[in-house]
């Protein structure tokens, strides 16, 4: 569990950068460990004056000293019990926590397929990655098929999760009290069936007869705002209980309209920048700074938000996050906060983006 070394004493170790280690080594020396101001705690690293340990490595044929400064942290009996090299860190803030959230949450479902070619071999090329989501519209599923079931299967394609879960609704009076997103804490998919079954096991819901609730979450995945009819979906289906068809998401009132966005619309989801609102707060849980900061620029420059500085304002410092982390590990002071400088570097970034969309930036103050 030893770092490098690094440095001076290797200045050609892959963790150099510009003559320093990306990931901070060697690191002081500390008496006792402290909680940091980032949520991250700073480690007892007890020098040889304090009783410390150190050894003699070998770096390039040359004799280095090696101290507590070098070590990476570590669970001891977790690296004995696997025989592994295991890095721990102790979170005690919902600043480090989050970043635990969006590496559970980060990006959509992958697969690899295998693109066949036989006058090639070439083992790199010979494999491409490919990401899928299940959230479609109408008819827009994924549909597998050979030449001699092509017909059949346009008749009458495979069922998806969504379509399964208006067909729930339709039969089902307890699903139709539900969200799309809350039916993983009532119900199982079975792959084989393509259906949704009622949980047989968990807290009984009062009410219902052989309803079971239990503690899964359902997420229905982000969609891009330049996706319009299947963004104003999404939004339907985090708005809209026990919808029976594509038909009723689109009916308000008795009446039904062309488009999802006329029933947002209709249902006042679309009378101010709510909608754009929501879309932010759900992307600062699982998405990167950079990411929102994209997210952001293409929201300002092709959906035209009612008032873009009320959203900058309020999201400000999720769209920093990455440009304050990179100022407190080159600095090595994690008790810098985030201002003015670094959030008129975001702003930078989001103007960079409009031009590259749109050829105009939008002015924010």
């Amino acid at each position: 569990m030893i770092h490098g070394p690094c440095g001076t004493q290797n200045p050609g170790s892959p963790c150099m950068q510009n003559g320093n280690c990306i990931k901070r080594f060697p690191r002081p020396f500390v008496a006792d460990t402290i909680s940091g101001i980032d949520g991250y705690p700073l480690y007892r690293r007890r020098s040889p004056d304090d009783n410390g340990r150190s050894i003699i490595m070998k770096v390039k044929g040359k004799d280095v000293v090696v101290d507590n400064r070098w070590i990476v942290s570590y669970y001891p009996l977790l690296s004995k019990k696997f025989s592994n090299h295991c890095n721990v860190e102790y979170c005690n803030s919902i600043k480090s926590i989050k970043y635990v959230c969006k590496y559970v949450n980060k990006g959509s479902d992958m697969a690899v397929f295998d693109i066949a070619d036989p006058n090639a071999n070439d083992e790199v090329m010979k494999f491409q990655l490919g990401r899928y989501v299940s959230f479609h519209l109408e008819n827009g599923q994924r549909v597998y098929f050979t030449e001699a079931n092509a017909v059949q299967r346009a008749e009458r394609p495979p069922a998806t999760t969504l379509t399964n879960f208006f067909s729930t609704c339709e039969s089902d009076p307890f699903a139709r009290t539900l969200l799309y997103s809350e039916i993983p804490r009532y119900y199982t998919w079975n792959a084989a069936s393509k259906k949704f079954q009622r949980r047989k096991k968990g807290d009984a819901v009062a009410g219902f007869v052989d309803v079971y609730s239990t503690d899964s979450l359902g997420r229905i995945y982000i969609v891009h705002p330049r996706q319009d009819e299947c963004f104003y979906l999404r939004l339907l289906l985090v708005n809209v209980r026990g919808p029976t068809s594509f038909n009723s998401l689109r009916t308000v009132v008795g009446v039904l309209y062309t488009t999802f966005r006329e029933a947002c619309q209709c249902l006042n989801l679309l009378e101010n920048d709510s909608h754009w609102d929501l879309t932010l707060a759900d992307a600062t849980i699982s998405a990167p700074a950079n990411q929102i900061r994209t997210l952001f620029a293409i929201i300002i420059a092709t959906c035209h938000p009612l008032n873009p500085n009320a959203l900058w304002e309020k999201y400000k410092d999720e769209m920093v996050d990455d440009i304050l982390h990179r100022v407190r590990t080159t600095n090595l002071n994690f008790d810098i906060e985030s201002n003015d400088k670094m959030r008129n570097e975001a702003l930078v970034l989001i103007e960079d983006m409009c031009v590259l969309m749109c050829g105009t930036g939008e002015k924010l103050s």
